[in-house]
């Protein structure tokens, strides 16, 4: 008896979670998403971008965008996708690799050279679909890229201007493996501390200084407390632009292009946006007086042969998951024009 009556109570109660937000309401439907980014940065205002774009080709939909962290950290936005009480999302690739770590493939040391590359060979590579399809088991799909920039290293004197220079440096770190494994692998003493507590860190001196992009340190005020910035380029930060798959095919085929074609336009003025940003960031802060370091292509090289063992333990992590780490790595990098046996593997 208890079996008949909880049958119907689970089937009504993801009703409720799944079609009451997902449901027409005045003839159309409602599509829900969210990212921990405030949209006054790019990378937060994809939703707002995809929002614009598909008014463009259907006024069947109704997009709701909640940028900020309004419907909670990234597990949860993540989470509340897959169950589909929210219906698409933008989150670090960081936090999805978690679930699969071909995801985080996108964390790896200098695996982007240049935004050319990404905006002309990564995207829609054969590469990038494996990472888009990484987490179809899980009912969510990837749809586009939302591109932060690249790392640089900001910090207090004295400057970093080479990879002996690095050594021993106090640098705050996220957790995850690949970030972590790169700062360590270029000599760098990288704690890892919740990005909400690095402002404070810096004051009262337990880190030197971080990696990130420049817009994203100008926009967290980390010029009050830094002084110099080397652009080293080590690590690409992106999110993707993740919806879920049963509310993508519950919707007609041609409702389902259009919501896939405002995904691709809403990325590619996201991404137009983000460098921008970053220019006028390395601008700002020379204004500011912080000292601003490039390294030569001799130097990054150095830099980059530091790291490739980070790439050769993160195709074991794969390995162990899938059982095909490297076939996987070869993929990524041919996508990227890159050998990588030859350059990673030394073959």
């Amino acid at each position: 008896m208890k079996k008949f009556i909880a049958k119907p109570i689970l089937l009504a109660i993801s009703f409720v979670l799944f079609f009451g937000v997902f449901a027409p309401s005045h003839g159309k439907i409602i599509l829900k998403g969210a990212s921990v980014v405030t949209d006054q940065h790019p990378m937060g205002n994809a939703g707002n971008l995809f929002k614009e774009e598909l008014a463009k080709l259907t006024d069947q939909i109704e997009v709701q965008w909640f940028p900020t962290g309004q419907l909670g950290g990234e597990v949860q936005i993540l989470n509340q996708v897959q169950q589909g009480v929210i219906q698409f999302c933008t989150i670090s690739c960081a936090v999805a690799g978690t679930i699969n770590p071909k995801v985080m493939t996108m964390y790896t040391p200098y695996l982007m050279p240049d935004w050319d590359t990404f905006l002309n060979k990564w995207v829609g590579s054969e590469g990038a679909k494996l990472i888009h399809q990484a987490m179809l088991k899980q009912g969510i799909g990837g749809y586009g890229w939302v591109p932060y920039g690249f790392n640089a290293l900001a910090y207090v004197d004295p400057p970093i201007r080479n990879l002996d220079e690095c050594k021993g440096r106090k640098m705050r770190s996220a957790e995850s493996a690949t970030i972590l494994g790169t700062l360590q692998a270029l000599g760098i003493n990288a704690m890892p501390l919740p990005f909400s507590e690095v402002y404070q860190a810096l004051q009262q001196k337990v880190v030197e200084g971080l990696t990130a992009p420049p817009a994203l340190a100008m926009r967290s005020r980390f010029d009050e407390v830094i002084n110099d910035v080397t652009l080293s380029d080590h690590l690409f930060g992106t999110h993707v632009f993740w919806f879920n798959q049963a509310a993508l095919k519950q919707m007609p085929p041609d409702l389902q292009q259009k919501v896939i074609k405002a995904i691709e336009l809403a990325c590619a003025r996201e991404q137009a946006d983000v460098q921008k940003v970053d220019e006028d960031a390395i601008a700002q802060m020379k204004a500011k007086g912080i000292k601003v370091w490039t390294l030569s292509p001799e130097e990054k090289q150095r830099w980059m042969n530091a790291c490739y063992k980070v790439v050769r333990e993160h195709e074991k992590r794969i390995d162990a998951f899938s059982r095909d780490g490297r076939e996987f790595m070869r993929t990524v990098y041919k996508s990227l024009g890159r050998d990588y046996d030859k350059e990673v593997l030394g073959q």
